[in-house]
């Protein structure tokens, strides 16, 4: 689909995500992001090379951010009760889990580095994301030479997947989306270029009550 004016698909995400997702890729960015706690944030979205830049900005904002670090499960609190629309987002994952637990107060939302780190926990999980249920058949299949065809191997520079998992507040539930970015570079011109997988991974991810 064509790209639309930032502003206005960041007020989509939060009122018509499945359609949001499916149309447009997503990707998360922000020093908040690597902090050792989560927290509310302020979100502002751009476009960035054929994709949506979501930015995190610390305190103030309606929304919320998950932290994350290598070899950690970092993890953000969000109040039940929260209006629809609330996004809770974190760093793009690639091999990492999502895994939301119940407290006193609502919901705690973790970052999973690798799928290996979370603590311990007395409550059951209402809901994990797992890489194998983000990731989909396309994403890791997808050859860089079937999309540039023109280009000879040694021009590309890996390529790297981001998979952005966003959590959107509905009634009574939390809604679990994702849309899967790769990006490429080449090395003899140092041209950067993104895309939005669409043939691969699932769209919506999962639901567990607020």
């Amino acid at each position: 689909m064509p790209m639309k004016p930032a502003g206005q698909v960041l007020a989509l995400l939060r009122t018509q995500p499945a359609t949001a997702c499916a149309a447009w890729g997503f990707m998360c960015r922000g020093a908040p992001l690597n902090s050792a706690l989560g927290g509310n944030c302020t979100l502002t979205c751009t476009t960035n090379d054929g994709v949506y830049l979501i930015d995190v900005a610390d305190g103030g904002g309606t929304d919320w951010f998950i932290p994350f670090a290598s070899g950690a499960a970092r993890y953000c609190d969000v109040p039940s009760g929260q209006p629809n629309g609330t996004l809770v987002v974190t760093f793009p994952m690639n091999g990492c889990a999502l895994e939301v637990h119940p407290t006193a107060a609502g919901n705690r939302f973790y970052h999973d580095s690798d799928g290996k780190h979370m603590p311990v926990l007395a409550s059951a999980a209402k809901c994990r994301v797992e890489a194998d249920m983000y990731e989909g058949p396309g994403a890791k299949a997808m050859s860089t030479l079937s999309r540039f065809p023109d280009r000879r191997d040694h021009d590309i520079v890996g390529q790297n997947f981001e998979h952005t998992i966003i959590c959107v507040k509905d009634g009574a539930y939390w809604n679990v989306y994702q849309t899967a970015v790769v990006t490429t570079m080449n090395k003899s011109t140092g041209a950067r270029s993104s895309w939005q997988i669409k043939d691969g991974p699932p769209v919506h991810l999962g639901v567990f009550g607020d």
